[in-house]
């Protein structure tokens, strides 16, 4: 069976249950895993029983603020990353000086808050990466602009050369031109979907591994993906480590000493 990773577990930390609720709630249908603290010492005992990769926490709460927090979090869990989010006008030099990973002022889209999680999520794992030393080349295959950019940019971070299709036609087009040596995509495209890429991969190129990228796990899932020749499997949300760690050993045979 492919490779399967759990959510990405976000503790989102507001004292206003409505906003907490509505984070928790939004972040979830797009397949993160949450956890909800409605106070500090209510963050730091989640903290200290579950694995977090990601605190999402207000600023201004009774009792200890959001500073405490975010400085308890760097000192004790220096790996975790802290987004901070405030509607009072509190100065970013504070929050940054506290070791906030990064600020925003409400009220803010949903969607804004997804993008902050992955850029830092990304940034993080690419500081403890350790680089191939023989550059393979990956094709990336998805039909939304911002994550083939994405993916595009954190492969060629990890070491790797990668080149980018925005459809499973487009992909094949670019497979005649050139040779990779492997290829990860998404599975809903217009054109030509991922599953049925990746078919005509193992037709075409039966020893090229193929990854597959997916936000609706339930819809297709890994046993199938493996039956009809998948390689690996990913699904959205992801951490970069993920799939370096999936890639180092699908492409050389190892685990890469990610943590």
């Amino acid at each position: 069976m492919p490779d399967i990773y759990l959510p990405i577990n976000v503790l989102i930390v507001d004292d206003e249950k409505m906003i907490r609720d509505l984070l928790a709630d939004t972040l979830s249908a797009l397949g993160y895993g949450t956890i909800t603290a409605a106070s500090f010492d209510h963050a730091v005992e989640i903290l200290e029983t579950k694995s977090i990769d990601v605190v999402v926490t207000d600023v201004v709460m009774p009792d200890k603020s959001g500073v405490e927090l975010i400085m308890y979090i760097k000192k004790k869990y220096s790996k975790v990353p802290v987004l901070a989010i405030s509607g009072k006008g509190v100065p970013e030099k504070i929050l940054y000086d506290a070791g906030a990973d990064g600020f925003l002022a409400k009220p803010f889209r949903i969607g804004v808050v997804e993008d902050m999680i992955t850029k830092t999520l990304i940034k993080y794992d690419i500081d403890k990466v350790k680089p191939m030393s023989e550059k393979k080349k990956i094709l990336v295959v998805d039909d939304e602009p911002s994550i083939l950019r994405t993916l595009i940019d954190s492969l060629e971070a990890l070491g790797y050369q990668a080149a980018g299709a925005n459809n499973g036609k487009e992909a094949l087009e670019s497979m005649n031109k050139d040779s990779f040596d492997l290829v990860i995509t998404d599975i809903r495209m217009p054109e030509k979907n991922g599953i049925d890429l990746m078919k005509d991969i193992k037709a075409q190129y039966p020893d090229l591994p193929v990854v597959m990228i997916t936000g609706y796990p339930l819809a297709y899932p890994p046993e199938k993906a493996k039956v009809e020749g998948a390689s690996g499997y990913i699904a959205k949300p992801f951490r970069l480590n993920q799939i370096d760690k999936l890639l180092a050993k699908l492409l050389y045979y190892y685990e890469n000493g990610l943590e």
